[in-house]
């Protein structure tokens, strides 16, 4: 019940995003079961924690060879943290993380000996957003709506990644319709800061973790990442938005921005 009480002090904004129990999340998802998934990537799956007046998102980074080294997870719970410092209406809002190490015994099957295994957690916690993400948005019914909806659709993005740009110092990376949530109202909500770092570490080590169609070509291409790359990023889901398509990873990325220069007088002028 007390882990319970802190959970609701922070969502209630008494409290600051915190270290959160293992017990306490493996509660309120029914032990992170298939019935409260609510999505799942190459690096984690998502689930639906139902507290007593409010829901939640909690974010199960899977183990992997991508995921066993902590320092993708340690740099996106310190730029989490950072960011619940001034909370933007287009930035979901973060809540907490678990980091649980813990051992069990497992049997062998083939001789029946039993085994110590170091069993590893790695948990975030955010607001639950319960009109999904944008891209599954992104359809021919999505001609349907009204364009002021579209423009501020568009308008919140920016506006929530120019928060991340200016008043964060972060880079966001992976700015993609699966990573902006929508609310009920449609108002968008920029997540998943797994590959996000901040301006002033403008160098890349190690594996570059791309989304295709999305991805800036001087960064595929060996660059580094910059404000620009988040840019592009934004360009390419502004399209979508006026389309109502996705686009082709694969389609010349000169002619599909030619398309949507001859759109940016009218959106921004709006």
């Amino acid at each position: 019940m007390g882990d319970r009480n802190v959970l609701e002090r922070i969502l209630s904004g008494h409290e600051k995003p915190r270290d959160l129990a293992l017990a306490l999340l493996q509660n309120i998802t029914e032990n992170f079961s298939d019935d409260r998934k609510i999505g799942n990537g190459g690096f984690a799956e998502v689930y639906k924690g139902v507290l007593k007046n409010k829901n939640i998102a909690v974010k199960k980074i899977l183990l992997n060879e991508h995921t066993i080294d902590d320092k993708l997870f340690d740099r996106e719970v310190k730029n989490l943290m950072m960011m619940e410092i001034i909370s933007h209406s287009n930035v979901v809002r973060f809540l907490g993380f678990c980091a649980n190490n813990h051992y069990e015994y497992e049997m062998i099957k083939d001789n029946g000996e039993w085994v110590k295994a170091q069993i590893r957690e790695r948990l975030l916690c955010f607001d639950y957003i319960s009109n999904g993400s944008l891209d599954k948005h992104i359809t021919d019914e999505l001609r349907g709506l009204e364009w002021s909806k579209r423009y501020e659709i568009i308008k919140g993005i920016c506006n929530g990644l120019h928060h991340l740009h200016e008043n964060k110092k972060i880079i966001h990376m992976d700015l993609t319709p699966g990573n902006i949530m929508l609310d009920n109202e449609m108002v968008p909500k920029i997540t998943d800061f797994g590959l996000s770092r901040l301006d002033k570490n403008t160098h890349t080590t190690g594996p570059r973790y791309l989304t295709r169609g999305y991805c800036a070509p001087e960064y595929e291409s060996g660059g580094k990442p910059s404000k620009m790359a988040d840019v592009y990023s934004l360009g390419v889901i502004i399209t979508e938005l006026i389309t109502g398509r996705k686009v082709d990873p694969n389609k010349d990325k000169v002619s599909m921005f030619l398309s949507l220069h001859r759109w940016l007088p009218f959106i921004f002028c709006c």
